[in-house]
Order: C-alpha cells, then sequence, then structure tokens
C-alpha cells in the first residue's frame, strides 16, 4: 500500500534560496531505475523571483509572506531518500504537488549524480495567502462587507478566513472556514466551516483522505453538517417568494484501488443519512423584511424525509495526463486527463440506520478528455435520482443533471480560444429548487438581475483569451473578449417560466499573481443584448482556478444535489 509523505524521506536540503550553484550545471535525466541520493528543496515566495535583483526587498517580502514549508512539500513527494527513482512516481508527485490550492507552480526534476544515483530538484512557487475584501458604502453604514484571512497559514498548508457583511434588510452575516490540507502531518483534509447568513445558515466539519493519485490503494472520507436554505421564487419584478428549508445529513465511507495504475477500478461502500425538513410554507420578501405568503402554488409539494442508506461505490478509470500551459489558466501549466473515467453511487434505504423513507438511489459521474499540445476537448456529466420502493409511489424523483463540454483551441502561444456548452437540470424535486440566468456561475453575464425561477438550463459559451505580458514580474496579465447566449425551461419548478435565447457580449481585464498560477482572477464587463428587462451594463469581478477540477457545478444546482454523494470518487484530480 503508497502512503503518501512517507516518513523516512530524509531531507538533504531545505532552502528558499537560489539553486545552489551545483545545480546550474546538474544534468537532467529521466528516471530509469536509479536510485535517489538527495532532495533538495526550493520553495519561494509568490514575487521573489521578481525581486532578485532588490535582495532588500525580496527579504521583506520574504518576511511578510510566510513560504510553505520544505516538510510539508515533501510528503506530498511520492518517492524518499534511497528509493528507486520511476518516471511515474516523479510525474505524479509534480502534479500533485500543483494540485495543492496553496501552491501556483512545482516542478520534479531528477539530476545526475556520482555513481548512477539521481538528486531530486523540487521547486514550488507559493499562491498569494493574503485573502483581504471588502465593501464600502457612500452613506451610513459606510463599511458593508469584511473578508480577511491567509491561505497558506503560517506556511503549514492551512486556510483560515472570516467574513462579515451588513444587510440592510434582515440580520448581518458572518461565518469562519477552517481548512487543514495536511492533517497530522499526513495527506488527510480536515474542513470546518460555519456561516450565518441574512436569511438561513450552515455548518459542516469533516475529514478526507482524498485519491490524489493512482499509486494510491486507499482513499476515505466522514464528515457531517448542517444546511437552513432559502430558495427564491421571483416570478415578477416585484415578487419574491422564499422557500426555507433544513438538511442534517452524514457520509462515511471509503474505496480502494483495484487493478494497475493508469487502467485500474475503484471499489468501495458508505453509510449515508440525510433528513430534510421543508418550512411549512414560504415567506414573501419585501423590503422591509418577510410577511406571510398566502399563494398555494406550494400547497403539499414539499414534505419531510429522513433517509439512512448503505452504498455501493464503484468506479472505473483509464486516464493518463498531457500537460500543457495557458489553457484553463492564463499562462499556468496544467495536467488534463486524458482518457475515460466513470464513478457510480448505488445506495438502498435501511430502517437499521434510522430511515424511514424506503428507496433506491442512483448517482454518476462520467468524464472523457482528448488533448494535444495546442488544443483539447473535455465533457463532464453528472446525474443522480431517486426512486421510491413504496408502492403508493412510483417513478423518479430528485432527478438532478448538470454537464459541460468545451473545445480549446491554441491560436498562438499568447492566445486561446475556448467554447464551452453548459446544462443544468432537475425534475420531480423533494427540496425547494430553481434555476436562474443570474446565477453568479451558471448563467449568462450582463443579467445578474434576472431572478426568474425555471427547471432547466443551457448556456453557451465563447472566449478569445490573450496574455499581454508580465508587468514587473509580479504576475500575468491578459484580456478576452467573450460572449455568452442561454434559456431557460419553465419544467415543474413553482412559478417556472421559459424564456427565449438572451445574448450578451463583453471584455475581461485578466490577471494571476504570481506567474504562472493556476488562479484566475478577472473583471468582466458584461453588455446584455435582449434582456427582457432594463438594459444595464455589468461589472463583475471574480477568481476561480479551474486546472484541478474542469466542471464546478453552479451553487443553485448543488442546492439541489444529496449531501452525501462522495467527492473522493466523483471529483478526480
Amino acid at each position: 500500500m503508497l502512503v503518501l509523505g512517507s516518513a523516512r524521506l530524509v531531507l538533504a536540503q531545505d532552502t528558499t534560496s537560489a539553486v545552489p550553484a551545483r545545480d546550474t550545471v546538474a544534468r537532467v535525466v529521466r528516471c530509469t531505475g536509479q536510485q535517489v541520493r538527495s532532495i533538495f528543496i526550493h520553495s519561494s515566495a509568490p514575487t521573489v523571483a521578481a525581486l532578485r535583483g532588490l535582495p532588500e526587498v525580496a527579504e521583506i517580502v520574504r518576511s511578510v509572506h510566510a513560504t510553505t514549508r520544505p516538510d510539508l512539500i515533501r510528503r506530498y513527494l511520492l518517492m524518499a531518500h534511497g528509493d528507486t527513482c520511476t518516471e511515474l512516481r516523479r510525474a505524479e508527485s509534480e502534479r500533485i504537488l500543483r494540485a495543492q490550492p496553496f501552491l501556483a507552480d512545482a516542478s520534479v526534476l531528477a539530476l545526475a549524480a556520482d555513481s548512477g544515483y539521481v538528486d531530486l530538484d523540487v521547486r514550488t512557487i507559493d499562491e498569494t495567502s493574503a485573502i483581504i475584501g471588502g465593501g464600502i458604502s457612500s452613506s451610513s453604514p459606510f463599511v458593508t462587507s469584511l473578508r480577511a484571512g491567509s491561505s497558506n497559514l503560517g506556511g503549514d498548508g492551512v486556510y483560515l478566513a472570516g467574513n462579515w457583511h451588513h444587510d440592510p434588510h434582515f440580520r448581518d452575516g458572518f461565518g469562519l472556514r477552517y481548512t487543514d490540507y495536511q492533517l497530522g502531518a499526513r495527506p488527510y483534509i480536515l474542513t470546518i466551516e460555519g456561516q450565518r447568513d441574512p436569511l438561513g445558515d450552515h455548518w459542516s466539519a469533516g475529514s478526507a483522505h482524498p485519491f490524489l493519485t493512482d499509486l494510491q490503494r486507499i482513499a476515505w472520507t466522514g464528515f457531517l453538517g448542517s444546511t437552513n436554505n432559502y430558495v427564491f421564487f421571483s416570478p415578477t419584478d416585484v415578487e419574491q417568494h422564499a422557500f426555507a428549508f433544513l438538511r442534517r445529513y452524514y457520509d462515511i465511507g471509503g474505496l480502494v484501488r483495484l487493478g494497475p495504475p493508469g487502467k485500474l477500478g475503484l471499489l468501495g461502500a458508505s453509510l449515508t443519512g440525510e433528513r430534510e425538513s421543508p418550512a411549512a410554507g414560504p415567506v414573501l420578501v419585501t423590503p422591509t423584511g418577510t410577511v406571510a405568503d398566502t399563494t398555494s402554488v406550494f400547497t403539499g409539494r414539499y414534505v419531510p424525509h429522513r433517509i439512512g442508506r448503505i452504498n455501493a461505490l464503484l468506479g472505473v478509470r483509464d486516464v493518463a495526463f498531457v500537460r500543457v500551459r495557458g489553457f484553463d489558466a492564463l499562462a499556468g501549466i496544467q495536467d488534463i486527463p486524458v482518457g475515460i473515467q466513470l464513478g457510480t453511487q448505488f445506495g438502498r434505504s435501511l430502517t437499521t440506520l434510522g430511515g424511514r423513507d424506503k428507496d433506491v438511489f442512483m448517482a454518476g459521474d462520467l468524464y472523457v478528455g482528448v488533448a494535444q499540445q495546442r488544443s483539447a476537448t473535455r465533457m463532464q456529466l453528472k446525474a443522480e435520482g431517486r426512486r421510491s420502493r413504496e408502492l403508493s409511489e412510483a417513478g423518479w424523483d430528485g432527478v438532478v443533471t448538470s454537464g459541460r463540454v468545451a473545445q480549446y483551441v491554441k491560436v498562438q502561444d499568447d492566445e486561446t480560444g475556448i467554447a464551452s456548452l453548459e446544462w443544468s437540470g432537475g425534475r420531480q424535486m423533494r427540496i425547494p429548487f430553481a434555476l436562474t440566468l443570474g446565477d453568479p456561475r451558471g448563467g449568462v453575464r450582463g443579467y445578474a438581475n434576472d431572478d426568474r425561477p425555471a427547471a432547466s438550463r443551457l448556456v453557451a459559451r465563447v472566449e478569445e483569451r490573450r496574455l499581454l505580458g508580465h508587468p514587473f514580474g509580479f504576475g500575468d496579465a491578459g484580456m478576452a473578449l467573450f460572449a455568452d447566449a442561454g434559456r431557460l425551461w419553465a419544467g415543474d419548478v413553482p412559478f417556472g417560466q421559459s424564456t427565449p435565447i438572451h445574448c450578451s457580449i463583453g471584455v475581461s481585464v485578466l490577471a494571476s499573481i504570481p506567474q504562472r498560477s493556476g488562479r484566475l482572477w478577472r473583471l468582466d464587463v458584461a453588455l446584455p443584448l435582449n434582456p427582457s428587462r432594463r438594459r444595464v451594463l455589468e461589472f463583475r469581478i471574480s477568481s476561480s482556478d479551474h486546472t484541478s477540477f474542469f466542471w464546478r457545478e453552479p451553487d443553485d444546482v448543488q442546492i439541489g444535489r444529496e449531501k452525501t454523494v462522495p467527492s473522493s470518487i466523483f471529483n478526480w484530480p
């Protein structure tokens, strides 16, 4: 069994300084079974590379930014002092490091040493760790929101951030999130999160040993939590119905690898439980608060459910990786999975687990990818549904589907074209559920105020992105032209509305800090071409990292999914 982060690894040298002189003349070689003599780790702060000519300033940057500790980096390596060096373990070590959210870039090279040995040269560049944000107003209260924390606290691979925002009509919101990406000096993740929103709240706690590499034998997960959400149904500009529902859930399970790396199967099991408690009815949201809602549209639609299931987890994977630059990132390197992988979950309710509902549950996640250095085609589809075993109920309900297909073309080294098609849908939903064109991630840019509800959504996007340069060596800068088009289908959602195709065009200012970071910051300026309401130029600031996961579902889709579908099998890096 492979255990990431072998305790017997001996670090020959930990340094954040420049490369030793002998490294500049050492010959890079392929790993063909040589023995690892030494491991040299060079971890750098985000902007230090640009300040080599200003050593005093570089030292100040190092003192402000806590660079990732070399011992944390070495625990992700799949080779230790004295081990046999293979290209698979070297490449997988490099890919695992690049997948960590607190690292912007990483490389692992084998350098020729005396007597047929090799030295491993490991170099990492940190992501910018400071988390600072806020909002201000020209009238009281002058400060409307605050967000502060670190994505790499003390260089220990720990995310800690808090937030607060003022709401003029309801209560203020605040929350805290803590994630340790290497709990107990092992590749285990611990996450604790709590948030109070102006309407609703949620909390969760869990730990996982995610499936990081095909060389890994086992993966496991365990978590529990509670969400008190409000889903909004807005049939008109002045009418907004809010339906609350409470969900409590838990999941504990694991899986093992069957077969050789690259072409393998995964087999596992889990125990899951979920309790769904919808409110007695909706409330009508007004500018001054909420009042009783007299609509009869929701009468008898949502009822309580209490579920306890035993699940089989099955997966197959035939995947290799192609390394490309500047596809989802502006200029960063990413490893695109090439091949096919399928994950499935089959569950059956048991009264011995505290459930009252008698049902079966199925979920699946399919990924297909084809890539070369200058082009790639990728597709991911997700689906889940439940079928009652009661004679009085028939058919499937709680059916949620989503997917994305995208084509990437590298027109030239500094120019990339991306075309994508995104689908989301829900049918016979057991909890409040509504999709809109205004969703920040799943909707059409330029239509943030369009919150008409529907059951299904299809959005097409085209973007032409250009890398402009590396200002002062601190990061990457670029611009993009984009066009979006999308529509809704009413389905069986309360107040659901089908829409014509709505389109928008716009321009984006792009940035990544530091250079070659996978995280892309963007300012989108979108102009709606045929809005159903008043045309307003929309400005949107966002950041995201799509280099590790191809399809991140929009929030309004995730609300409708069961909370106990394990990401360790459905979201392989």
